[in-house]
């Protein structure tokens, strides 16, 4: 197959999530189908992407990068991804069939976004990587250094269509999902954005609270020599985003997060009477209870047991097909990649 006949994928940002977005790609078994470009506000990085062998090539200029695309992914931290969209809705007012997703931890503002910058001709579908947490493997995915070829495996690559999604850009997106070894995983904005404050946000406020209450307090200068793997890992959520898109995340979501804080308050205030009242048979048990909690969700996490209930049934023998077919529709080269108008 010719140079000229391999279908674009364009990937903007060359983080963790961006690098190792290319690198799943061209070790897939269809990477000769389609050629993977790059580009990066950051030249350096996206070159460095590309010798790690995360893209065929590189584009300097973002117009460089989405001339000739079929799919363009926006791997860019929240905060940047607004402006972006702008950005590609001018560059790209004339194409049509494009098929633009992203992959940002928010998703009903990003679809509003996307249709008030994307033209009509293009097709925005929202997308999500739940990274699995594997056995030894529980840092942090950012930056280039992070990226690995099998990031995705056994994760659940949420889909986030808009409410009159195009079918066939839908499609590809399972197709995506299960080229890159994710299972794809249908759902609502909303239903994606609670999954994302539950499982990322509140941990982060956690961990913003927990820093706080350490580092600035009289003492840690002696006690950060003790400070190891527990609180490494009770604080690392801090640094899933930068700050910016982590206020966006906040207050984008403030209605919906504050209930949250305040069971989680509450929950640690009960702990606290306990200690206080030296209730010490209560807190053992809440410790307990705690840890089987845990144990239960990490033995489901590892084996890859979750309950999977997409929100639009009709598609749901289609997605499994997908997941299970690995190489997808892409696989064809008479088809396009945002398929059928």
């Amino acid at each position: 197959m010719g140079r000229a006949d391999r279908k674009r994928i364009t990937i903007i940002g060359s983080g963790a999530i961006g690098a190792s977005l290319g690198l799943a790609l061209r070790a897939s078994p269809n990477a000769a189908r389609f050629e993977v470009v790059g580009h990066d506000r950051e030249p350096l990085t996206a070159r460095r992407a590309l010798k790690a062998g995360a893209f065929d090539r590189v584009a300097l200029t973002l117009g460089g990068a989405l001339e000739r695309a079929a799919m363009v992914i926006l791997a860019v931290p929240l905060a940047a991804l607004r402006p972006l969209l702008a950005d590609v809705g001018k560059i790209l007012a004339d194409a049509d069939g494009v098929l633009i997703t992203d992959t940002a931890t928010l998703k009903a503002p990003v679809l509003r976004w996307a249709e008030e910058h994307l033209p009509a001709g293009l097709h925005f579908v929202g997308g999500d990587p739940f990274l699995a947490p594997q056995e030894g493997r529980w840092h942090l995915a950012r930056g280039l250094e992070a990226a690995r070829a099998d990031l995705f495996h056994g994760a659940r690559y949420a889909i986030v269509p808009p409410a009159r999604g195009h079918e066939g850009a839908v499609r590809t997106m399972a197709d995506l999902a299960a080229l890159i070894g994710a299972e794809p995983l249908l759902m609502e904005p909303l239903e994606h954005d609670m999954a994302r404050l539950l499982a990322e946000m509140l941990p982060t406020f956690a961990a913003a609270a927990l820093v706080q209450s350490t580092a600035r307090r009289p003492g840690w200068r002696e006690a950060r020599r003790a400070a190891g793997y527990g609180y490494a890992t009770a604080t690392a959520a801090v640094e899933l985003e930068d700050p910016e898109s982590l206020r966006m995340m906040a207050m984008l979501r403030r209605e919906a997060l504050l209930p949250r804080l305040d069971a989680f308050i509450e929950a640690a205030q009960a702990l606290r009477r306990r200690l206080a009242e030296g209730d010490a048979d209560s807190l053992e048990a809440a410790f307990a209870a705690a840890q089987q909690a845990r144990a239960a969700w990490a033995s489901a996490a590892h084996a890859h047991r979750w309950e999977f209930e997409p929100t639009m049934p009709p598609l749901l023998d289609l997605f499994r097909r997908t997941a299970q077919a690995v190489v997808g529709r892409w696989g064809a080269a008479d088809e396009e990649p945002s398929g059928e108008r």
